[in-house]
């Protein structure tokens, strides 16, 4: 059998490769150097682990019938990616042969450390399999904790029996964890046996029950870094420490008619990814000083609270680095004083704006709040909405008027599908008359071949503040 496309191009496999073939007394296979034999037969298992632990699982498997010296590669890999869907088709058979292969690979070495592991059994827990598929994964979880699992991704499908299992929870060596069930109707069960825990993604998971699952979880799991909630259904986010918790992400998830997200004593917290729905109230106690904020979040159906919306923005006003969505970028640009938050830390803003009449524009009081912005990035999105953007009471925001725009610190500008409309145009030139630090301007067109062309050229006529300052037309973004 060819073993060619079997083997990466590994540093440690090529090491081992080249000391073997330097040997003039190595003896392939005990051939008498008649080159018959198995030039992996010297190799270490951690090597050949090393390997197979590259390929999808089914060709890691197929890799075992290469020679005898394969047999127990799989069971050596520090990584394996337990895919069912993937390896094998959705036969009764295929689902005991891949429960076989899958006890063999977790199994056979404990004396192999693992460093992650993926199980995705959408398709497994089928019918008359599901009991013995809910006997597999428990043995599974158990011999991935006999090796000291430290990175777990679980994917369950949606079947009564589809459970986590008690063994998971004896996976105490686990730094990364990640569930994503398919309509799980149980509520998930405390996770403070794994105080390891540095990283826990959640998606697909109902939250909404009465027991208080994150105060639990920050009070045991004490060194997480990482918390990222993706389509969950959430109650009430109440994050409490003392917390070392760095990175929170929210997204696309949905809430309840009285839902609330409470933050208080994370005096580490840099980085929020908020996306999608919004929750009722958001509560921000203690100095919480951001560096990164993703604020993507959809206009709500329902008349937002003006006292909820205020601490947000409070909170997203202490970043460095920003990205917006439309309907945030509407909220900044708002008359009322409240929403008036000075943007003095921000060093990078990202906004992202629908093509509509005086679209382009409607980010000019924002950069008047952001006096120290030096890089900006300007993205326009397709809109079937209406031609302007308006609030509720029928008037227009975001719209620029007399006040002056003065970028200072502006270095690098790029902006993707810009098109030659009046808001378009009208952006670019101002930040060419009110930016004199400007050293690049990239812009990437809308449109293609003569007009282009000429949005090109009317472009390069404009007067530029800055005499360092290069603009620079690309086709793709």
């Amino acid at each position: 059998m060819r073993t060619k496309h079997l083997i990466p191009n590994h540093a440690a496999g090529l090491t081992y490769a080249g000391a073997y073939s330097a040997r003039e007394d190595y003896d392939y296979g005990g051939g008498g150097g008649a080159g018959g034999g198995d030039p992996f037969e010297g190799f270490p298992d951690a090597v050949l682990g090393l390997i197979v632990s590259k390929l999808p699982f089914r060709s890691a498997v197929a890799a075992s019938a290469i020679s005898r010296r394969w047999r127990g590669a799989v069971a050596a890999a520090p990584a394996l990616d337990l895919d069912f869907a993937a390896a094998f088709p959705a036969a009764p058979r295929r689902r005991a042969a891949f429960a076989a292969a899958a006890a063999a690979a977790l199994g056979r070495s404990p004396h192999h450390p693992l460093r992650r592991l993926r199980l995705a059994l959408e398709g497994l827990f089928d019918q008359a399999f599901a009991a013995s598929a809910a006997d597999h994964l428990a043995s599974w979880l158990a011999a991935a904790a006999a090796r000291g699992v430290e990175r777990l991704e679980l994917h369950l499908p949606r079947s009564r029996l589809a459970v986590l299992p008690l063994s998971l929870f004896a996976c105490t060596s686990l730094t990364s964890l990640t569930l994503r069930f398919d309509h799980y109707a149980l509520p998930l069960p405390s996770l403070s046996p794994l105080t390891r825990l540095s990283r826990l993604h959640l998606a697909s998971i109902s939250l909404t029950g009465d027991d208080d699952f994150f105060e639990d979880l920050f009070s045991h799991c004490t060194e997480l870094r990482y918390l990222i909630l993706e389509q969950c259904g959430i109650g009430a986010l109440r994050l409490t420490g003392p917390s070392r918790l760095g990175l929170l992400a929210i997204t696309d998830c949905s809430w309840t008619q009285k839902s609330s997200v409470a933050v208080s004593e994370m005096p580490e917290l840099r980085t929020l990814h908020y996306s999608g729905a919004m929750a009722t109230r958001h509560i921000i106690d203690g100095d919480i000083s951001l560096d990164e904020v993703l604020l993507a979040i959809e206009d709500p159906q329902a008349k937002h609270r003006e006292a909820s919306l205020r601490e947000l923005l409070t909170l997203v006003g202490n970043a460095r680095s920003i990205l917006l969505s439309p309907w945030c970028i509407e909220q900044f640009a708002r008359p009322e004083e409240w929403s008036k938050v000075r943007l003095d830390k921000v060093r990078r803003l990202a906004c992202i704006i629908e093509r509509r009449e005086e679209g382009a524009l409607s980010i000019a009081p924002l950069l008047s709040d952001c006096p120290n912005v030096e890089e900006l990035s300007v993205s326009v999105v397709p809109s079937q909405c209406k031609r302007r953007r308006c609030s509720d009471d029928g008037e227009c925001h975001g719209v620029l008027g007399g006040k002056r725009v003065m970028m200072k610190h502006l270095k690098g500008v790029r902006m993707e599908y810009i098109d030659e409309s009046k808001s378009g145009f009208e952006l670019v030139k101002l930040l060419l008359k009110n930016a004199p630090t400007l050293e690049m301007m990239t812009i990437v067109p809308s449109m293609d071949g003569l007009e282009q062309a000429k949005f090109r050229r009317r472009v390069l006529q404009l007067r530029k503040t800055s005499r360092n300052a290069s603009i620079r037309f690309c086709t793709t973004g």
